[in-house]
């Protein structure tokens, strides 16, 4: 059954192409919640009224495809809506998956959005550095933790050179967690603020 608002198309081919177009929005107006159905149907009518005025050279398929790069690639616009909807959906919840997909779909959405976005994602990375610091510290001790190099410098966090000594033994696994819960409060209550500008 074809898809309301779809022209009536005499060729398989532009059927195929139309049917491809919105097989992705269909996918990404899924991933954004109930609310936007209503969108997709109006990328329906929007594409059908492009194609009825579309004039000029070539057949059936050709004048659609003109329709559709005039109006873009689903991506390019649903983007910044399934990003909002999954970092909104994730901060609220607290889930690191949907906001490192809600990041993820940010930074992709390019501009001004994509640094916020990345800059909260290297903060989410960094969170999980010290998880890991955190899980494998008990493991690699003497590589884990605050480590005085034998030059006398200090480097916290993971190396793999010998010679160092751990200064502070098992108490980094506290410390690591209070930062780890430290950093996912800051940075889940700044995202959650900001969702709507990243």
């Amino acid at each position: 059954m074809m898809p309301a608002f779809a022209p009536v198309f005499t060729h398989n081919e532009t059927l195929v192409l139309w049917n491809a177009y919105f097989a992705e929005v269909d996918r990404l107006v899924g991933l954004i919640g109930p609310g936007a159905a209503e969108l997709a149907d109006d990328l329906r009518a929007h594409l059908a009224d492009s194609f009825a005025s579309e004039e000029g050279p070539g057949g059936e398929a050709e004048r659609l495809q003109r329709a559709i790069d005039r109006l873009g690639r689903p991506a390019d616009f649903l983007r910044p809506m399934l990003a909002d909807e999954l970092i909104d959906r994730g901060t609220a919840s607290g889930s690191i998956p949907l906001i490192s997909r809600g990041l993820y779909h940010a930074i992709r959405s390019g501009s001004g959005r994509a640094l916020r976005a990345a800059l909260f994602a290297f903060g989410y990375v960094l969170l999980g550095i010290f998880a890991v610091m955190t899980v494998l510290k008990p493991f690699f001790g003497n590589h884990i933790g605050l480590i005085r190099g034998a030059d006398g410098s200090l480097t916290f966090g993971m190396v793999s050179q010998d010679g160092g000594q751990e200064l502070l033994g098992l108490w980094s696994v506290p410390l690591t967690l209070a930062l780890c819960a430290l950093l996912y409060a800051i940075l889940t209550r700044m995202l959650r603020r900001t969702v709507r500008t990243v």
